[in-house]
């Protein structure tokens, strides 16, 4: 059987070649147009203070976090309302249609206090306020050293579920005021395990090294409940400096550290307090 050869038009075989280029090539300019988001990097500041919290300034609205060269969203968020965000001190000023814009590195910390976050990259600074989450009720385990002042750090032990047993150690000093910086100066407030305890800024510094080990759930029987671990303390510190001795520390401050948590200590943190007379 004879097979009919059919011819097409020079024309019909050049646009059924160009067709098959034209879609390639606008496939092409769609994804390169994706990619760039207009964003440019002008500079990127780096920085080495690692120990700088910040929280949405509005959770209503938007914020996006982006890779570092904003062309890609990672995450609204908005959609973490309970996390905190850890600032490096390193920053990126990114211009689009000739407006500069300053933004922020951030890693998230967790409700629960875990500060190795998987959601990180950049984000318009303006999105961010000073500080620690406030929704302190929602918060665990937040490491001491993303506190400011006094009043931030004793309105986090008054409400967080993670710190009973810290108010709790506090009652026993009722004359004593809470200091932030003595609790950063101390590097978490515990010299149970130092032969000659010294605080810069700080003289007259009191040990109670029965009573220490106490507050370190790593080192001393992890399980055992809040409650039971604050009547060792209390027992101990009755036997050795009496609530009237306590009472009449109205010129020292203590420093005070705790976490529930027996997996978030960081090797060079002590749990517990230091109590002692600013310089």
């Amino acid at each position: 059987m004879n097979k009919k050869i059919i011819n097409v038009p020079k024309r019909i075989k050049f646009l059924m070649l160009l067709i098959p280029s034209l879609l390639i090539g606008f496939a092409t300019t769609m994804i390169s147009t994706s990619a760039d988001s207009g964003y440019t990097v002008v500079k990127k500041m780096t920085g080495n203070n690692a120990n700088v919290a910040y929280h949405l300034a509005n959770n209503s609205k938007n914020a996006y976090l982006w890779n570092g060269t904003h062309t890609k969203a990672k995450a609204n968020l908005r959609n973490y309302k309970n996390y905190s965000w850890r600032y490096y001190g390193k920053s990126v000023i990114l211009s689009y249609n000739s407006k500069r814009s300053v933004y922020y590195y951030i890693q998230g910390i967790t409700p629960n206090g875990n500060e190795a976050s998987k959601i990180r990259g950049i984000v318009w600074h303006g999105y961010l306020t000073h500080g620690v989450n406030p929704n302190y009720k929602q918060l665990n385990n937040i490491n001491y050293r993303y506190f400011n002042t006094d009043t931030e750090y004793l309105d986090y032990i008054k409400k967080s579920p993670s710190q009973k047993l810290t108010r709790e150690v506090l009652k026993l000093f009722p004359n004593t005021q809470l200091s932030i910086k003595l609790t950063k100066a101390a590097n978490g407030a515990s010299p149970w395990d130092w032969n000659s305890p010294t605080v810069d800024g700080y003289k007259n510094i009191l040990e109670f090294p029965t009573v220490q080990r106490y507050f370190n759930k790593r080192f001393y029987k992890p399980n055992i409940s809040d409650n039971n671990r604050f009547k060792l303390i209390k027992d101990g510190l009755d036997k050795s400096y009496s609530q009237t001795k306590r009472n009449a520390l109205n010129q020292y401050q203590i420093g005070i550290y705790y976490y529930n948590n027996p997996h978030r200590l960081i090797d060079d943190e002590a749990p517990g307090f230091t109590i002692a007379i600013p310089e």
